[in-house]
This record gives C-alpha cells, sequence and structure tokens, in this order.
C-alpha cells in the first residue's frame, strides 16, 4: 500500500468516524430534546391538578346551584372543571376550601360578592399562566417534531450504509454483511417516531375571560342569591 493508498483509508476512517459520531451525538440531543419536554409537561400537569382546588373554592363560595349555572355560562363554561371531584370531597374537607380568602365587606352580600371576585382573581391568574405553558409545550413539541424529521432524512441507515460501501470500492456489504430486508428492518428501528401528547399527558386549560369583562355579569347573576 503507497501512501496515496494509506491517505485514502485513513480519510475513509475518519469520514466513516464522523458519520457514526454525528448520528450518536444528534440523537442524543433528540433524546434528551424530548426527556426535557416530558419534564416539562409532567411539571404542567402538576399546576394543572392543583388548579381543582381554586375550581372547588369557588363552587363552595357559590353556594346556590343556580349560581352555579348562572357564573358558569357567564364565563362560557359548558361543563364545570372538576366538578365530579368537588362533589367527592367530604363536608368537612369543603369548609377548610375557604379558608385562606379573606372576607371583605361590611355586609353579607358584599362579603359573598368579594370573596367570589377573590377567588375569580386567583383562577383567571392561574388558568391565564396554564394556557402560557401549554402554548409552550406546544410549541416545544412542533420543533422537535421537525428536528426528527430532520433527524430521520439525515441519518437514514440504508443511506448511511451504502455511502460507506460505496467509500471501500462498492459492491461490497458492510461488515456483519446484512441483507436487504434486514437493513430495511434497521433503518426502521433507528428512526424516531414523531412525538404526541393526548390530552391526558397535556390537557388544555380552561380559558377564563378576565375580570373586567364579566364583572358586570357576574354581579346581576350573584344579586339573585344575595344572603
Amino acid at each position: 500500500m503507497d501512501d496515496l493508498d494509506k491517505a485514502l483509508r485513513a480519510l475513509e476512517i475518519q469520514i466513516k468516524k464522523e458519520i457514526v459520531d454525528n448520528y450518536f451525538a444528534e440523537r442524543r440531543y433528540l433524546e434528551e430534546e424530548l426527556q426535557a419536554l416530558d419534564d416539562a409537561a409532567a411539571a404542567y400537569r402538576e399546576e394543572f391538578a392543583r388548579l381543582f382546588w381554586d375550581f372547588a373554592a369557588l363552587y363552595e363560595a357559590l353556594r346556590h346551584e343556580g349560581a352555579r349555572r348562572g357564573m358558569l355560562g357567564v364565563l362560557g363554561l359548558k361543563t364545570p372543571p372538576f366538578w365530579e371531584k368537588y362533589q367527592q370531597l367530604s363536608p368537612e374537607a369543603r369548609q377548610r376550601l375557604l379558608q385562606s380568602f379573606p372576607r371583605r365587606g361590611l355586609t353579607a352580600w358584599r362579603r359573598y360578592y368579594n370573596l367570589i371576585l377573590d377567588i375569580y382573581r386567583r383562577l383567571a391568574e392561574k388558568t391565564a399562566k396554564l394556557q402560557e405553558l401549554h402554548h409552550k409545550a406546544l410549541i416545544h413539541l412542533q420543533l422537535i417534531n421537525e428536528d426528527i424529521d430532520k433527524f430521520n432524512r439525515s441519518f437514514d441507515f440504508g443511506l448511511i450504509a451504502a455511502q460507506m460501501e460505496a467509500m471501500g470500492g462498492g459492491g461490497e456489504p458492510m461488515s456483519g454483511g446484512l441483507l436487504s430486508g434486514e437493513r430495511e428492518e434497521l433503518s426502521t428501528r433507528m428512526l424516531f417516531k414523531h412525538r404526541r401528547l393526548s390530552d391526558e399527558e397535556l390537557p388544555p386549560p380552561p380559558v377564563l375571560p378576565p375580570l373586567d369583562q364579566v364583572k358586570g355579569a357576574l354581579k346581576r347573576v350573584l344579586s339573585q342569591f344575595s344572603p
């Protein structure tokens, strides 16, 4: 083997090494991004679950079924979020729901009305934050799937195998002697599948209008059930 052959052989080995190194580097990047997405979705679900306590406090504060239905209509909610879970709470647990909210007002009506507004303000803030987190997670998911498409196009095993065999002079299969069917199967297994997040993995948050938009309508509904 003359010096030129040695140089070409060294170059061939280096190119193959770079292909393999790039493959595993990109694969590790995708795996880390997918794990980060799963962690973000898990954190989001925890925040979403905590929303139950504020909705439960709202249902408890409203007291009357008519007030609950009227408020849901004002807010544009077809079904009350977490309602079934609220109904499962014991009377003792329901009594504790409102302990963290101060009573403001000189009359029973004012205290009732202000309590509802205080709970709603907190709910609106939390749902707005959840909507932002939900949107970020969906954008993250979209970008990851775009990276997956790029990875699968760039690192198709059949294409890589053909390139490496061509470097060796063509015609000879790669070390290991994979047959065509085996190569296709391995190529399929090496591809990344698109990641999806179901509503269970990333439940959409309730959308609540700003208090300023519904305050007048809420007052009219609640005044019918003044204590």
